[in-house]
């Protein structure tokens, strides 16, 4: 007798997730719905009918809510499901039209799957919606970037290998500009795409159109920049160091946040000497920017950790 239940329960059990496997594909039809229900022959019993309206009901019970409109069923919302607007999903097509020229990165993969899953979750309405924003508006913005994708490559290399440039480039007023440098990032605004680097001697965060670069060449490490002062440089600090942390002449604090970080501005020491500083606190610090120090001291823990495979 139990094993007759257990059986039953089995059976149950998998017509539920047969059910929600069948409705997570899209809209079905009433006829594909009742084939679950069908014998071993084939054939459905008239009974089968009040049996699937139990089904109905237990995902229900579940939050999984699947409506029906002229012989079509439709996934509505699971529990898990996420509603979004418009111009949220405005921004996801941004970001997907975004990937098609971002350079193979670990940044990319991570932004691609959070996509994916994302889309995964949307409820209906969401999914209706998301089909008349792709349909009223192109958001290939390859169209204005890939003619630029081998600088933008460039660009992005030069931000992860953190050696210093010399770039000579073209301004607003069509003159040429050359400038020593350290990379920071690559930024991307409305149709342009920018270099954003460091000039040591300026003491000054220069975006530089990638179109208007004429050259870029890396520095010996051995020859000297003057500095008059670093980039300022963003992190935050936790718990008891966050506590006894003394502020240097040149850093500020921008207070505790509601997590109790606190945020520290740094504008007067040398990247490689507050990388290392940071690097020590440990889990306790998070670089915010500029990307470029993050990116250092991220390399830092790779090659630390190396030590202990």
């Amino acid at each position: 007798m139990t094993k007759g239940t257990s059986e039953k329960y089995n059976d149950s059990c998998l017509k539920i997730f047969a059910l929600i496997s069948l409705f997570s594909k899209g809209e079905t039809k009433f006829e594909d719905v009742i084939k679950l229900f069908a014998d071993e022959n084939g054939k459905v019993a008239q009974i089968s009918n009040v049996t699937l309206n139990k089904y109905m009901n237990t995902l229900k019970i579940f939050g999984i809510d699947v409506r029906k409109k002229k012989g079509i069923y439709y996934l509505h919302k699971m529990p898990f499901s996420i509603t979004l607007e418009e111009s949220e999903l405005r921004a996801v097509a941004l970001m997907k039209s975004a990937l098609a020229f971002m350079v193979n990165s670990k940044i990319k993969k991570e932004l691609s799957l959070f996509i994916e899953e994302l889309e995964k979750r949307y409820d209906y309405k969401t999914k209706q919606l998301d089909t008349v924003v792709k349909n009223t508006r192109s958001y290939d913005l390859t169209f204005y970037f890939m003619k630029f994708k081998k600088q933008i490559a460039e660009c992005e290399k030069y931000c992860q290998e953190g050696n210093k440039l010399y770039i000579s480039y073209i301004n607003q007023g069509n003159q040429e500009i050359r400038i020593d440098c350290d990379p920071l990032e690559v930024k991307y605004n409305k149709d342009s795409v920018l270099f954003s680097v460091y000039s040591p001697r300026d003491a000054q965060v220069f975006d530089i159109p990638v179109e208007s670069i004429l050259s870029i060449n890396l520095i010996s490490k051995n020859q000297k920049i003057k500095s008059k002062k670093c980039t300022a440089v963003k992190f935050k600090l936790r718990g008891n160091l966050a506590k006894s942390y003394k502020l240097r002449e040149w850093e500020q604090s921008e207070g505790y946040d509601e997590n109790g970080w606190l945020t520290i501005i740094n504008s007067g020491e040398d990247f490689a000497e507050l990388a290392n500083r940071l690097f020590k606190y440990n889990i306790n610090c998070v670089v915010i920017s500029p990307k470029y120090l993050k990116t250092q001291v991220s390399k830092m823990i790779d090659e630390t950790l190396k030590n202990y495979l």
